[in-house]
């Protein structure tokens, strides 16, 4: 299993509205695409900000990838992100493998 995390940094007074048009706009594409949602977590972390963590996974890096190809292919996904973009403090895509520790 492959997880991808996303980072979204916003101002406090915009998270619910930002996570509203997230769930109509973007979340049923991205479900569509093969993401699997996992976790979604809200954090403080300023005065008024909050970072927003969500965790998706996916079958395998592969299927990132080709979530990506049809993601760059939907506009309705780049007008998403670029108004977050807008908005938004900062935002952060990463790629995790999990790593398994001998036990003991």
């Amino acid at each position: 299993m492959t997880s991808v995390l996303d980072t979204v940094v916003l101002p406090e007074p915009a998270v619910e509205n930002w996570l509203h048009r997230w769930r109509g706009e973007y979340l049923p594409g991205a479900q569509e695409r093969g993401m699997r949602l996992e976790r979604t977590w809200r954090c403080y972390t300023g005065p008024e900000q909050v970072t927003l963590y969500l965790l998706w996974s996916l079958p395998t890096p592969y299927d990132f990838y080709a979530m990506r190809t049809a993601a760059a292919a939907d506009p309705s996904v780049k007008a998403f992100w670029d108004a977050t973009d807008a908005l938004a403090y900062g935002r952060d895509r990463r790629l995790l493998e999990e790593v398994t520790c001998p036990a003991g």
